[in-house]
């Protein structure tokens, strides 16, 4: 063999061992990806679990602010009714007041003419 075979070989060599240096530090690498993904995969079903238990709470807290709407209309309907009730009563006794009044009026002038 010549002087080219050795340089050859040499090249060949080098060749070799930059292949074997790149794929082991490929393998680091692609290791390292695999072990990321695994986080963020662990990290997706975390954020999955929180997304989920967050519909359930706002699920949740629709329903009581329905059921208190429901509550407050009622309330108001049966305010409403009271103060008609309340009108009503107050209109009766002002017009009871007013008879009274009237009658203590009849009274009164009654008993001072006679005076």
């Amino acid at each position: 063999m010549g002087p080219r075979g050795i340089i050859s070989a040499m090249d060949i060599e080098k060749t070799m061992e930059f292949i074997l240096t790149t794929q082991a530090k490929l393998e680091v690498s692609v290791q390292q990806q695999a072990e990321r993904s695994a986080e963020l995969q662990a990290l997706v079903k975390g954020h999955e679990e929180r997304f989920a238990k967050l519909e359930t709470s706002i699920a949740t807290v629709t329903d009581l602010v329905g059921r208190l709407a429901q509550a407050q209309i009622q309330t108001v309907e049966r305010m409403d009714s009271g103060f008609r009730e309340l009108k009503e009563a107050l209109i009766s006794t002002d017009y009871k007041l007013n008879a009274l009044i009237e009658t203590v009026d009849k009274l009164v002038h009654r008993n001072g003419h006679k005076e």
